[in-house]
């Protein structure tokens, strides 16, 4: 695996484990999996534009990101591949940040996203067998 991308809810969960409980564990079993393996965590800059909502909320989302986890731009590759990405899915720009989240992976090669919402994702993913998303709930 080339690394693990966190979308917006997993990022979330991981910053407020007491508020998430069962997917918070299985959030930083998959984080302490990747630590040991060496496999790179990431995470898209523009899922942190669905995660930042204020001070205390930031303070939180900074510690998880303050722990080695790499944010990734947004360059106009990624753009074309989410553009292509919601196209094949028929899906709107209100799915835009999914599909990001699902280019980024598509281009750092084999990804697990980690994430609450696999339907969506695996929707976008559906023709990248090297995507694998796994399911916090």
């Amino acid at each position: 695996m080339a690394a693990v991308l966190l979308d917006a809810e997993a990022l979330s969960v991981i910053a407020f484990p007491k508020e998430r409980g069962s997917a918070a564990r299985r959030a930083q079993a998959v984080l302490d999996a990747a630590t040991q393996r060496s496999t790179p965590i990431r995470v898209s800059a523009a899922t942190l534009a669905e995660t930042y909502r204020g001070k205390a909320r930031d303070a939180a989302i900074d510690r998880v990101l303050n722990q080695g986890i790499d944010v990734l731009p947004v360059d106009r590759g990624t753009a074309k591949v989410a553009a292509r990405l919601l196209t094949n899915a028929g899906l709107d720009s209100c799915s835009a940040i999914d599909a990001i989240v699902v280019a980024t992976a598509i281009r750092l090669g084999a990804t697990l996203i980690l994430t609450s919402d696999p339907d969506d994702l695996s929707l976008l993913a559906m023709d990248h067998p090297a995507v694998e998303i796994q399911a916090l709930i």
